[in-house]
């Protein structure tokens, strides 16, 4: 599955949601993880929240969830409505350690939500749980 995370230097999850020029691209299964891409909005001062939000959204359709260092609640609907699950990190978190954690829990026992993702990621893959 696909992860992404609003950050400032590749390193921390620092980023508020809305205000990301940046987020990095991961993928991630049971045997491990790698990095993908960089993907970079440009601010525009005309541009009004609303239409800036669901440009952001519709640039990261593809991931199941993203880690942010904060989301409004607005924001944050439209965000679970599209499919996307967002999660707020803790100051300081690193996106390495944070995948590291995503990964044992992937091969473990995943909580509901996380389940829920990866059963619908298996089916349209066309692969059983």
């Amino acid at each position: 599955m696909r992860v992404g995370f609003a950050t400032t230097d590749n390193i921390l999850i620092n980023d508020h949601f809305g205000w990301a020029k940046n987020f990095a691209i991961y993928e991630i299964n049971f045997d491990g993880f790698n990095f993908l891409e960089n993907r970079c909005f440009e601010e525009d001062d005309e541009e009004e929240e609303f239409n800036k939000i669901d440009k952001k959204i519709d640039a990261l359709k593809d991931l199941k969830i993203i880690f942010v260092g904060n989301i409004g609640g607005v924001a944050a609907a439209r965000v679970v409505k599209s499919g996307i699950h967002p999660i707020r990190s803790k100051p300081g978190d690193t996106i390495e350690g944070v995948m590291e954690s995503l990964k044992a829990v992937l091969s473990k026992n995943p909580p509901p939500w996380l389940k829920k993702i990866i059963i619908k990621e298996n089916a349209a893959a066309g692969r059983s749980v």
